[in-house]
């Protein structure tokens, strides 16, 4: 009796098993985290017989695997490394690559049946023309199926242009301009924002952007924007070159584009329903008259509240309420100040005098540069100065035609010692000094009636600036100033001898009248 169990339970571990892959993955769960569990014990949790429990176990066991191996396998692997296949019934018939008979399919005058008979000259056993037809109809299906995305709140923001313009009406001329209509979408919350600007240029393109990151409180963390020019200069091989102009203005707001291919419009459907949306709204406003964009940007501002507050058909809630909720937080804040329009000039060639020329203005850059090509980045109000991508030189724009302006550490060694030693430097020089120290270097270069010995007292002062510093040389010109001294000899006394740094009654009894009728040594130069 106990042999022919032992016969019967050997002949079941070497049956095929049709028990469902769930049942097996339990018993398998089971198995590996209750060791000492018995079969029947096993059995009476899942619900079949002990005699299958024991089989499948003794096959687990012989696979030496742990439960950790085998959790992530999937149906096909579990039954290869299990042995669980069902060897009653029939293996499969060859099936063709589809990828490949949809190629061959591209071929002008192919037909399937051609194809199948000159791959079952190659494949004798394979599949039959009736199923090769219904197998390679179900791969061209799939080719069509449109993946679903999952969008994570403040992830992307999609951006276009809607088909649909409206008419700006000029109140003087009666000339119509045809205002284009920017969309953005937030991909979480649908959060949707419409404005109106004269073209689809740059200038116009980054303003969209503005107005659009300002009214939903911040920026997301990619822009998924389509290959308009403003935004995408050109695509090559291994890489998209973005306008640099619409990257600096993302980049200022903390995100950064990712164009979606070319004419592929399901790259970026959350912005074609939006614009779907808006242009079925905008119906409504064909028989308006706009005078202005301020006036039609009003109204698109309440278009697209009204959006956002529309209650969805197949979810809870709205736009708005999915935006407050969860989206707006997860947004980058916005920064300090508004992205400021930019333009560029590229390969602009580093005069031998080491500045560059723009618009009849010069600015300097280190003087090691001269002769090579930089990039100019400049607003209404600042000049950037890049080379190979890095920042040498930021000035303040300017205005009159030929003016120039040159950074102290920009010059050569040799060119600072004289420029220096110019009055207009000296002065600027003591600007930054303090009060005292401009009163006392304007007396020696303005006030004087020798100004040659003037401007050199001016230059030897500069020069005690620099050895005893320039907050020093403030005290001292506050000292000598105070009791009239301005010589140059008598300035250079104060710095040796430390007078004004004594009490009070000690510099007192130091200092010594003065009397205008008598020549002092600064009218020698001293």
């Amino acid at each position: 009796m106990h042999t022919l169990l032992r016969r019967d339970s050997c002949a079941a571990w070497k049956m095929p098993m049709r028990l469902e892959i769930y049942l097996q993955r339990e018993i398998a769960r089971l198995h590996f985290y209750e060791l000492s569990s018995s079969d029947r014990t096993i059995a009476d949790t899942v619900g079949i017989s002990p005699t299958t429990v024991g089989v499948l176990r003794n096959k687990l066991r012989a696979t030496t695997l742990n439960w950790s191996d085998i959790q992530d396998l999937d149906d096909d692997q579990w039954r290869t490394v299990i042995g669980t296949h069902d060897r009653s019934v029939a293996a499969p018939k060859p099936a063709p690559n589809w990828e490949w008979v949809h190629q061959e399919m591209q071929a002008e005058d192919a037909t399937l049946e051609h194809i199948w008979q000159e791959w079952r000259e190659s494949e004798p056993t394979g599949i039959g023309y009736t199923q090769f037809t219904s197998g390679y109809r179900k791969h061209v299906r799939k080719l069509h199926i449109v993946m679903r995305r999952v969008h994570f709140p403040g992830d992307k923001l999609f951006v276009d242009f809607a088909g649909r313009t409206i008419d700006v009406h000029d109140a003087e001329t009666g000339a119509i301009e045809e205002a284009q209509i920017f969309l953005g979408v937030l991909g979480y919350s649908n959060y949707t924002f419409i404005y109106a600007v004269p073209s689809q240029k740059t200038a116009d393109w980054v303003e969209c952007h503005i107005k659009c990151f300002e009214y939903m409180g911040g920026a997301p963390a990619w822009v998924v924007n389509d290959n308009l020019k403003a935004g995408v200069w050109r695509r090559e091989r291994d890489r998209i070159v973005i306008n640099p102009t619409y990257r600096d203005c993302l980049a200022h707001y903390g995100t950064a584009a990712r164009p979606t291919r070319s004419r592929k419009p399901k790259g970026k459907p959350k912005v074609e329903v939006g614009v779907q949306i808006a242009q079925r709204l905008l119906f409504r406003l064909r028989h308006r008259k706009f005078f202005t964009y301020e006036e039609l940007n009003t109204e698109l501002y309440a278009l697209s509240e009204r959006i956002n507050h529309h209650p969805f058909k197949k979810l809870e809630g709205c736009r708005h309420q999915w935006m407050e909720d969860t989206e707006r937080v997860k947004l980058r804040p916005l920064p300090a100040q508004p992205f400021e329009l930019c333009d560029w000039r590229y390969q602009v060639r580093v005069g031998q005098d080491y500045h560059v020329e723009h618009q009849g203005a010069f600015y300097s850059v280190p003087y090691y540069l001269a002769g090579n090509r930089v990039d100019l980045r400049f607003t209404q109000t600042i000049m950037e100065i890049f080379l190979a991508g890095r920042r040498v030189a930021m000035h303040l724009i300017q205005v009159k035609q030929g003016a120039a302006v040159t950074e102290p550490e920009h010059r050569p060694l040799s060119h600072i010692a004289v420029a220096e030693a110019e009055p207009a430097e000296l002065t600027r020089w003591a600007e930054t000094v303090g009060p005292n120290a401009h009163k006392m270097i304007a007396y020696h270069l303005h006030d004087r009636r020798d100004p040659t010995n003037g401007l050199r007292a001016a230059q030897r002062m500069r020069s005690l600036a620099r050895t005893h510093g320039n907050e020093r040389f403030e005290a001292v010109c506050a000292y000598a100033l105070r009791l009239h001294i301005t010589s140059l000899r008598n300035v250079e006394s104060v710095f040796k001898t430390n007078v004004d740094l004594r009490p009070a009654k000690a510099q007192d009894s130091e200092s010594r009248p003065t009397h205008d009728n008598v020549r002092g040594p600064e009218y020698f130069g001293e």
